[in-house]
């Protein structure tokens, strides 16, 4: 019978993870969205222009390089989070909307065609149950406050863009053909941003930014994915199965080697 030392399970362990991270990170990006020149109004109309234009200090959000591949997400400890309208640069803009559904396809707007930057979405999670109240901030917007409730939503979440023509979109490629419809960057507690309407704020790495490309990617678009772009806090990101298969992994080498240093 084959019999490994000690540092040879601790090698073949380190080397594990050492695989599994290239794989993961190799899978994460070959699968970044790439960009295209905006149908609308050209180059001058691109996400990384706008979010630069809302930048007042630190390091610029790198579109490309800064794209997270998070799909999924979960509630923190206080159980809420918000969520502000940043802009909309878009065809479709006086009809799309915005919000999240969990596993089942079970959908819970935020926000919708008649929105504006500066509004906000809160959200509440509450025993398995959704609350959702629309603040509309933006001038003009005299919708008031409104208020829905999704019985059974749960607490595992994306987010979804949905066309005036029932189109809808989602931060999970497999809903979408395979297909990146939207991007995702995380605050990295380093860049100031300011939301019209809004104070300048720290981008913490508790706040995502979610920037939806409104056109089926498996047909002809521009892929600006700057369609609608939401910022959303409290939030985080729920690790995907093949992750999670590679912590099991390696947690369990490490289990091994230890058993086997007891022995």
């Amino acid at each position: 019978m084959l019999v490994l030392s000690e540092k040879q399970l601790l090698r073949g362990t380190v080397g594990l993870g050492l695989t599994l991270g290239t794989v993961l990170l190799c899978s994460h990006v070959a699968s970044a969205a790439t960009f295209g020149v905006s149908w609308d109004d050209g180059s001058a109309n691109s996400l990384q222009d706008h979010l630069d234009a809302l930048t007042v200090s630190g390091p610029n959000i790198d579109t490309v390089g800064g794209q997270t591949g998070f799909e999924r997400f979960t509630n923190t400890a206080t159980g809420g989070s918000v969520s502000t309208f940043m802009f909309e640069i878009a065809g479709f803009a006086s009809t799309n909307k915005f919000g999240v559904y969990n596993q089942s396809g079970q959908k819970a707007e935020l926000f919708g065609g008649i929105n504006d930057v500066s509004d906000q979405a809160l959200i509440s999670f509450n025993n398995g149950d959704l609350g959702v109240t629309r603040i509309p901030w933006a001038p003009g917007n005299s919708t008031g406050l409104s208020q829905s409730i999704y019985n059974g939503f749960g607490n595992v979440f994306g987010f979804y863009l949905e066309r005036g023509d029932g189109t809808t979109f989602y931060t999970e490629k497999s809903r979408n053909g395979g297909y990146e419809q939207a991007v995702v960057y995380q605050g990295n507690n380093a860049t100031t941003l300011q939301i019209p309407g809004k104070s300048p704020g720290l981008f913490t790495d508790n706040e995502f930014i979610i920037a939806f490309e409104d056109l089926w990617l498996g047909s002809n678009t521009d892929r600006d994915y700057q369609d609608m772009v939401i910022m959303v806090e409290s939030v985080k990101p729920v690790p995907e199965p093949a992750t999670i298969l590679g912590l099991g992994l390696i947690g369990g080498a490490l289990t091994l080697t230890r058993r086997r240093k007891n022995s």
